[in-house]
């Protein structure tokens, strides 16, 4: 099945928090990879237009320019980096069978709040903010310019970075944990292990598509 239900009977202000943070009790496999896909392709699009790198599982960064196939091609290695690995844990860990659509699919979609991340990028205050920073953090001293109203922009939109990374790893691990009928110490394990070995690979395939 592509859909998931559930006979628990919610209020509306449960559902929203499942479909907010565990939506995949609800939608799975083709439907699940389809919106995944989209929206991981929308990213990619916005990314370009901002010059956001999603240069890794977790990482983003702004900066370079690329042409656009670079930037829809980070998406989705960053997707197929974790949800390969979670495929095979849940083999070797699931006590039942389990469809490899779902777990791409549900790991498709886990990486929906990445397009928030992509569009509060696209201030160009938060260019100026970084170079500034990070020239200062590394050479004690900086040319560079900036104004209140680009740190007024900047900080907010680390913030809110920080909440989507934290809001995407729970995301992903529900999806593994539903998808492959995983938990506990097993399961928890088995996706850290994945979650950095995922991190470790993104970057050489994404370092690789630089060369």
């Amino acid at each position: 099945m592509d859909t998931v239900e559930t006979s628990i009977k919610t209020t509306p202000d449960k559902r929203l928090s499942q479909w907010l943070f565990n939506p995949f009790k609800f939608v799975a496999g083709y439907y699940a990879l389809f919106f995944g896909l989209v929206i991981i392709l929308i990213s990619g699009f916005v990314c370009r237009l901002g010059y956001t790198h999603f240069d890794g599982v977790l990482d983003v960064h702004k900066g370079l320019s690329a042409p656009l196939w670079l930037f829809l091609s980070e998406g989705l290695i960053n997707w197929l980096s974790m949800a390969v690995p979670l495929f095979f844990f849940g083999l070797i860990i699931s006590p039942s069978s389990f469809r490899m659509i779902d777990v791409v699919g549900t790991q498709a979609l886990a990486r929906w709040p990445y397009l928030i991340t992509a569009v509060i990028m696209l201030p160009e205050a938060n260019l100026r903010a970084g170079m500034y920073l990070a020239s200062k953090v590394k050479y004690g001293f900086t040319t560079t310019t900036i104004n209140y109203t680009d740190m007024l922009i900047f900080v907010p939109t680390v913030i809110i970075i920080i909440l989507m990374i934290v809001w995407t790893v729970v995301l992903m691990y529900r999806a593994y944990s539903v998808s492959c009928n995983v938990k506990g110490t097993k399961a928890i394990i088995t996706f850290i292990v994945a979650l950095i070995s995922a991190e470790v690979f993104s970057k050489f395939a994404i370092l690789l598509l630089f060369a």
